[in-house]
């Protein structure tokens, strides 16, 4: 039985000694962790070596073997640089996509700051929401932008957050604390709109940087986005309704609403998970 799937003298490899190869069966031609071409080629067609096939003669992975040791070199040395890479990647992702998480907090606190009865009972209270507000669009408008070295979407949600932002500095300067007029809304529908844009590319961005690593969470958050248009459409609908039929349209509306608050407190329990899920993808992992 030959010691060599290919047929060279193993003891007078001089791969043996510059790659402490512990000999081509045991090495890179064993059955399990090996990566020699040839010996997996002699595995799958059931032969000992390749001097048992009739191939042998003109068969380009055989006439290779002189040049598997490097190939072997330069498949590991990609796969280490790939590996590296992935690293690299994921310790940008955890820290950026975790500072992400903890900024809903704040944001949340300023949306119950900025209702209507806050605005009523206590003004002071009111015009914090909304620095507070606005400050954490900011915020999470710069970390996105962070975040776009990874993923293009992550850019487009990055701009419509401090879009938002701006609207939102312009609204405060408009009316203060004071009740927002109807031609308000020709300021409010075009950043809903903007909101909207950016909701999207950022649960775009989540899912794309999830692609690979883990996919049912990738296809999580673009579930959890069509959520989101049919609660906000359940919503906006409601909202109309009101006017004709009151009962229905507040029934529709609080659904919406409803809706609404249970996709925030899920997108805040995947956005934990997709942050974790960089934050423990460290180099040590790839050892």
């Amino acid at each position: 039985m030959s010691e060599t799937y290919c047929g060279k003298n193993c003891p007078e490899c001089p791969q043996k000694e510059l790659q402490n190869c512990p000999g081509c069966k045991a090495g890179p031609g064993r059955t399990y962790g090996g990566d020699c071409e040839i010996a997996k080629c002699c595995r799958e067609k059931g032969h000992e070596s390749c001097d048992t096939c009739s191939w042998q003669e003109n068969c380009r992975t055989r006439q290779s073997c002189d040049r598997q040791p490097d190939i072997r070199k330069s498949r590991s040395e990609a796969e280490l640089k790939r590996r590296k890479a992935a690293a690299d990647r994921a310790l940008l992702l955890g820290k950026w996509l975790w500072i992400l998480f903890w900024l809903i907090v704040p944001a949340t606190v300023a949306g119950f700051l900025k209702t209507n009865n806050v605005m009523k009972s206590a003004p002071g209270l009111y015009v914090f929401g909304q620095v507070l507000n606005v400050v954490c669009s900011v915020a999470y408008g710069i970390v996105l932008l962070q975040l776009a070295a990874e993923e293009d979407r992550y850019h487009t949600a990055g701009v419509c957050a401090l879009v938002s932002a701006a609207i939102g500095v312009l609204i405060m300067i408009l009316f203060g604390n004071s009740e927002a007029p109807v031609w308000s809304l020709l300021i409010t529908l075009p950043a809903a709109v903007v909101a909207l844009v950016g909701e999207y590319n950022e649960y775009g961005g989540h899912s794309a940087v999830l692609e690979g690593t883990d996919n049912e969470l990738s296809e999580k958050w673009m579930t959890l986005w069509k959520w989101y248009i049919r609660c906000t459409v359940c919503t906006v609908v409601g909202m109309i309704f009101m006017l004709f039929a009151p009962l229905l349209g507040a029934i529709a509306a609080l659904a919406g609403a409803v809706g609404t608050l249970v996709v925030g407190i899920t997108k805040l329990v995947y956005l934990y998970r997709t942050a974790k899920i960089f934050r423990d993808y460290s180099p040590e992992n790839l050892q």
